[in-house]
């Protein structure tokens, strides 16, 4: 049972971008956020936002080289490279653990697939599947362009 509602959702993540590409209106049916949460140093803070339809939102809060909200749009083919990493890393098997570290940066990803929801955290510098994925994001989206 559980072979069979991950290769539904499998299938649900790659035909989105087909999906959402005409349909603007359903860009919430998928969306991946990062948020980075800063530490008591110089640590980047910021979130960054891909829809479904290849819509970027990105607020730049502290530590970055770009300040306040930004947008713009990457292809549908870009959208499908993070889906296809969702896959791949089996994502929504991904343990939800909320520990953080005092004076640490938080590396936060939430995926929304239609009714699905889930949220990763990884703290304490311990890299992780969490930190691959994030820098992933940066790059796909443009946002390490906004950050550094």
């Amino acid at each position: 049972m559980r072979q069979l509602i991950y290769f539904s959702t499998l299938v649900f993540i790659l035909a989105i971008p087909n999906q959402l590409n005409a349909q603007s209106e359903k860009a919430a049916d998928f969306s991946i956020t990062l948020t980075r949460v800063g530490c008591l140093g110089e640590c980047p803070d910021y979130e960054v936002t891909v829809l479904g339809n290849g819509r970027v939102r990105y607020e730049g809060r502290a530590y970055v080289r770009v300040q306040g909200p930004r947008k713009r749009t990457i292809p549908i083919a870009d959208v499908k490279k993070l889906a296809k990493k969702l896959q791949d890393e089996h994502f929504f098997e991904w343990e939800e653990r909320d520990k953080v570290c005092v004076d640490f940066p938080e590396v936060h990803i939430t995926v929304e697939l239609g009714a699905q929801r889930k949220h990763v955290v990884e703290g304490c510098n311990s890299p992780g599947q969490v930190l691959a994925l994030a820098n992933q994001i940066d790059k796909i989206t443009g946002a390490d362009h906004w950050v550094r």
